[in-house]
């Protein structure tokens, strides 16, 4: 048995907004199936959506930090 997810419920485990969701549905980051008016979140869909983004922060180099030189 599949198990599901509402935006609501995305939104409080990701910590951000209803319509913080709603975006990385829009833009196609976070797969969801549209049931009438709302949207719901398979299970699969969720974990990998999670995977992909803790790979996209992991691809993301951080700044060199600038030296500086007191002379």
């Amino acid at each position: 048995m599949k198990e599901f997810f509402s935006v609501e419920e995305v939104a409080k485990l990701l910590n951000i907004s209803h319509s913080g969701v709603l975006y990385q549905i829009n833009t196609g980051k976070l797969k969801a199936i549209q049931v009438g008016k709302i949207y719901v979140i398979t299970q699969e869909d969720f974990g990998d959506f999670l995977k992909h983004h803790r790979e996209a922060k992991k691809k993301v180099k951080k700044s060199t930090q600038t030296k500086l030189k007191f002379d």
